[in-house]
């Protein structure tokens, strides 16, 4: 089954994001943004009045992504965590210990009606699963299924030879990528871990391009760009093997760009899109489809973007920081922009707006 396009073609974008300033409650809650052209966004809401709220589990929620369903309708996944309610980041905040390991949910048929949220546990299998982090979705066309990923901390291993240690970590960092399998974002299929690496690996962004090549960006020691035709091969260190059916090491950003501020030390939360045709700017002669943005945490300034013209290549003019881009008021951390349509746009401005 094929991705079935919007009745009309994408003109604008929706962006699904928290703010993560963690000084109360409404800071881990969800917030809409609006843009007609990619670059200038503006903001649906003040700060502290979020568009959509979770009240269970953690009382907070982080993270967000939103897919568009090839069936109809449209998903939201997110982490569940409150770093508020935990009396802030610290030694003893314990979010990695005991954790939420489920993801928080949202339906719509239409973005702008919205079910209520619900908690789907995804990672309480893995041994000593201390949380459920930053989860993304991606639909697979070939298999007609939604692969889901997020990262987690093991902080047990399960008995060597039992059916639960493929999932326990081999490599360095306790802290791994896993995935499972959906048809409708509520009955999953057992976690699988995806990624395990010597260094921490988290807040990974996975899609899929019209000639069925599938690329990721990682946190890990830099931010690292993968790619590969099966996007459930298992990979355990960043490899250049030039395999089809395993993930192949493309470069980093420090390297593609040569900015060392560029590497996990100030980015985090990296989220891949594509811009809509009007869009697509021409940079060093070369039409940059691709959107990355990545989180500049260590510093506290939200998101920097970049584009690409090929996210396989390791040619740095086919990369560009994105200096024209303008974020808005509110500081918009880890979430995701959608293509829209022209009236998805007016309903969720019509609907939302303050």
């Amino acid at each position: 089954m094929m991705i079935a396009p919007p009745t009309e073609p994408t003109t604008a974008y929706l962006f699904v994001h928290f703010t993560g300033l963690e000084q109360s409650e409404t800071d881990e809650q969800l917030y809409f943004a609006l843009s007609r052209d990619g670059r200038h966004w503006r903001d649906l809401r003040e700060a502290g009045f979020p568009v959509l709220t979770w009240k269970g589990g953690e009382g907070g929620v982080r993270d967000p992504h939103i897919v568009r369903d090839p069936r109809g309708g449209f998903h939201i996944v997110a982490t569940d965590l409150s770093i508020y309610h935990r009396g802030g980041w610290g030694p003893h905040d314990g979010a990695t210990e005991n954790g939420s390991t489920g993801l928080v949910i949202w339906d719509s048929p239409d973005l702008s009606h919205w079910s209520e949220p619900r908690l789907v546990d995804v990672a309480s299998k893995i041994p000593g699963a201390g949380m459920a982090w930053a989860p993304e979705a991606a639909w697979d066309p070939d298999r007609g299924q939604w692969i889901v990923f997020w990262a987690t901390k093991t902080n047990a291993d399960a008995p060597a030879g039992s059916d639960a240690a493929a999932l326990n970590n081999e490599l360095g960092d306790p802290t791994n990528m896993y995935y499972a399998t959906t048809a409708d974002f509520r009955t999953f299929s057992d976690p699988v871990k995806w990624i395990d690496r010597k260094n921490v690996i988290i807040d990974t962004t996975m899609l899929r391009d019209d000639d069925g090549w599938w690329y990721r960006a990682s946190k890990d020691s830099e931010i690292t760009i993968e790619r590969t035709r099966n996007p459930y091969a298992v990979a355990r260190e960043v490899l250049r093997t030039d395999d089809p059916n395993e993930w192949s090491f493309v470069g980093t950003l420090t390297d593609l760009l040569g900015n060392g501020r560029y590497s996990e030390h100030y980015l985090e939360g990296p989220e891949l899109f594509v811009f809509n045709d009007d869009d697509v700017a021409t940079v060093n002669g070369r039409p940059m489809r691709y959107g990355l943005m990545c989180d500049q945490y260590a510093e506290g300034k939200g998101y920097t973007p970049f584009r690409s013209a090929d996210l396989g290549s390791r040619d740095p003019l086919d990369w560009a920081a994105a200096d024209d881009i303008d974020f808005g008021r509110i500081k918009k951390r880890h979430g995701a922009i959608l293509p829209i349509t022209e009236a998805e746009y007016e309903a969720i401005e019509d609907t939302f707006a303050n």
